[in-house]
């Protein structure tokens, strides 16, 4: 009967929560040099949502105006703030989202990557020569291939997180590449997301102190990762269930 008891209660324990998943990804459209030609594509199979654009109020650089930069090729997937965070400690930018949980469950959020590359004033794919011989940044590589930029994500209730990601999107001096898209993943203890609630995340880009010599980098995904709490009624009938089939194996 002891271990009987053991194991429902163990089995209490793991139906807690499902396993982890992808809640949502969120992608971009930009057709212009302004924040008004942006669009935000979220898909979620949790019910987890996002405004379907960047509002001038959820954006902010140092310089003056909101524009984007949208010359040469830089494809229509990449959030491109035409501010140079490489060489100057004041040129940041910053963009906030907020999500919202649509769905009936509860969710509990365990990481979030960003995904973010580099170019340059004319709307290139950054080159990596000119760099700093580190291979610790996200997408870095040993010898003279990184410009690192300090991308900080901030969210409701939560510290602040900073990943140093490489500017350069390719190990040749002289060209770049727009496939040269770099993931980091900002790890959390289970944050909790009540049905109905939102959270705020900030993306903050700024100057990092090893490297001075120039760098544009946009914004090309957001990836949101953890897991849906079952409800608690779901949970109890199914342990219900099993309790009372283990009991009568037991007697038999």
């Amino acid at each position: 009967m002891k271990k009987t008891l053991i194991i429902i209660a163990s089995l209490a324990l793991g139906a807690a929560a499902s396993q982890a998943a992808v809640l949502c990804t969120t992608t971009f459209n930009r057709t212009g040099t302004s924040l008004d030609t942006v669009t935000v594509s979220t898909v979620s199979d949790a019910g987890l949502s996002t405004s379907t654009s960047i509002a001038s109020e959820n954006f902010s650089k140092s310089s003056a105006g909101s524009d984007l930069l949208a010359s040469g090729s830089i494809p229509a997937s990449v959030f491109s703030p035409n501010s140079n965070v490489g060489n100057n400690q004041n040129n940041t930018w910053s963009v906030s989202f907020t999500f919202t949980n649509d769905g009936s469950q509860d969710m509990l959020i365990s990481s979030i990557d960003l995904s973010m590359i580099g170019f340059n004033g004319s709307g290139a794919a950054q080159n990596a020569g000119g760099g700093v011989a580190n291979n610790n940044y996200v997408g870095g590589a040993n010898g003279n291939l990184n410009k690192p930029v300090n991308i900080t994500l901030g969210m409701s209730g939560q510290e602040n997180q900073t990943l140093a990601y490489n500017g350069a999107t390719s190990t040749n001096t002289s060209t770049g590449s727009w496939d040269g898209v770099h993931t980091g993943s900002y790890e959390y203890g289970d944050v909790l997301l009540k049905a109905g609630e939102s959270m705020t995340l900030t993306v903050t880009a700024s100057k990092n102190e090893a490297y001075g010599s120039g760098c544009f980098i946009g914004l090309t995904g957001i990836q949101i990762n953890g897991e849906v709490v079952p409800e608690p009624a779901t949970a109890s009938l199914g342990l219900l269930g099993l309790a009372a089939l283990m009991m009568r194996r037991r007697r038999l």
